[in-house]
């Protein structure tokens, strides 16, 4: 039987690809999005399903795995329409004033709906302002991404995983820690410059040079932590004020 990652790895050994010369390169960069995106939702979309077949499933929790199967249906849905949208002439950044913590919360549940990453602790913290401007789809992606790197990296019984978000009057500063290995000194001039994996047998090496574009589409900086003594911790700076006021 095809294990979850085979299947989702057998569809995107390719995505590097996607950045190569000779493309568009908002084109181009949109892909590579979409399809890490997309090898998240599969494997989501594949875990669910494997619950669903168990006879001893309750019908309150095969309720709630079908509809986290629907969320994520239409997530692909989602992402494929900004494929499109791209190839006709740009997928332009769709701020609105959202709440920061329901955006953490969806790129959370994202994460933990993989069976191999349930016993790792993810906590969030927020002070200060909820509601703010940016865009929730593309900021989630970010959150996802490091998150996902963090699980992959830490070990999966004791990994702990801490997003901290603080809204400021002007700005929205993120913060990802785990207590994972840490990055090695070897890569971390290049981690957000090109696809690079380390450690991880089918990594892709796109997660963070997403997030570097994505958060640069808000106006924002995203950077390593070199102070950090354990672990990784990467911290994002975006603005946050609504248009009109302050």
């Amino acid at each position: 039987m095809t294990s979850i990652n085979d299947f989702t790895e057998s569809r995107t050994t390719n995505m590097p690809a996607l950045l190569q010369p000779g493309q568009t390169p908002a084109t181009s960069r949109t892909a590579a999005c979409i399809f890490h995106d997309l090898r998240q939702l599969l494997t989501a979309i594949l875990a669910n399903a494997e619950f669903l077949g168990r006879p001893d499933l309750s019908e309150i929790d095969r309720n709630e795995f079908f509809q986290d199967i629907r969320w994520d249906v239409d997530r692909i849905d989602t992402l494929f329409s900004s494929l499109l949208q791209d190839f006709r002439g740009g997928t332009p950044l769709l701020p609105a004033a959202r709440n920061i913590v329901h955006t953490v919360e969806c790129a959370i549940r994202m994460i933990t709906v993989r069976r191999e990453f349930r016993r790792i602790a993810i906590t969030h913290r927020h002070k200060g302002a909820a509601v703010g401007w940016f865009d929730a789809a593309r900021l989630e992606r970010v959150i996802a991404n490091l998150a996902l790197n963090a699980c992959e990296a830490v070990d999966p019984a004791l990994g702990e995983i801490v997003i901290t978000t603080f809204g400021g009057t002007d700005s929205l500063q993120i913060r990802v820690r785990d207590n994972g290995p840490g990055i090695s000194s070897a890569i971390r001039e290049s981690i957000f410059q090109s696809p690079v994996s380390y450690g991880k047998a089918s990594g892709s090496g796109l997660g963070l040079v997403i997030a570097k574009a994505l958060v640069e589409d808000h106006g924002g900086t995203i950077h390593l932590d070199e102070r950090c003594e354990r672990g990784t911790s990467f911290t994002i700076n975006i603005p946050f004020v609504i248009p009109g006021k302050r």
